[in-house]
């Protein structure tokens, strides 16, 4: 049996608005910390410098060499082999729009 919440449309209404004024707010802070993502990367690059150590931090901005599959052009080139490996996964998804 699957638990009931007894709610209004109010309620639930509020409980959205909370919810997007959080999202509002995480965003703020998103663009906040890249601006000073920003300033940091710029100093160590003008400095020359990939590792700098300021009190107890140490910041890092390093150059990373990766190594990607790539699917699409396997897929391509061998769809039957490809397929054979799919997977399928099931979740759910939750938004609010």
């Amino acid at each position: 049996m699957q638990n009931r919440i007894i709610t209004t449309n109010l309620n639930i209404e509020n409980e959205i608005r909370l919810i997007k004024s959080y999202e509002a707010k995480e965003k703020e802070l998103k663009e906040l910390r890249e601006e000073k993502e920003a300033e940091l990367k710029k100093l160590l690059d003008n400095a020359g410098l990939e590792e700098l150590e300021v009190g107890a931090f140490t910041i890092r901005f390093t150059n990373v060499v990766r190594n990607n599959f790539n699917t699409s052009a396997f897929k391509k080139k061998y769809l039957e082999l490809y397929n054979s490996f799919i997977k399928q996964t099931n979740y759910r998804k939750f938004t609010i729009s």
